[in-house]
């Protein structure tokens, strides 16, 4: 039970079920996103060399790995992503040396890598 409002009038909260909620993206779909994904992580990586992004579900932290590897094929040097905490994940560039030359532009929005 809960007062919603501190009147004194209770509510009764239940669990919303989650199964079932999620819905896959279509491959298309996923391919597009991790594409606007690599460009926008991949931008800030050549800007300052690391970038965190939001990750709240295991689908989510999956999805930013084969991200990391996108980028990686794009910047020319290794990409490193490890959970930052329970909701994000950060890329950091490990290769030493790393040219970051490489910006917004790298991998146009339109084009699907994978």
């Amino acid at each position: 039970m809960w007062d919603a409002d501190g009147s004194g009038g209770v509510r009764d909260v239940r669990e919303v079920p989650q199964e079932g909620a999620r819905t896959p993206l279509a491959a298309e779909e996923e391919l597009r996103s991790r594409s606007v994904f690599a460009t926008e992580i991949g931008a800030q990586l050549a800007r300052q060399g690391w970038a965190v992004f939001p990750a709240h579900t295991p689908e989510e932290r999956i999805r930013l790995f084969a991200v990391a590897q996108i980028i990686e094929r794009r910047l020319g040097c290794r990409v490193e992503a490890v959970p930052e905490d329970i909701c994000s994940m950060r890329f950091t560039v490990v290769s030493a040396g790393a040219a970051y030359e490489v910006g917004p532009a790298a991998g146009a929005p339109g084009q699907l890598e994978y």
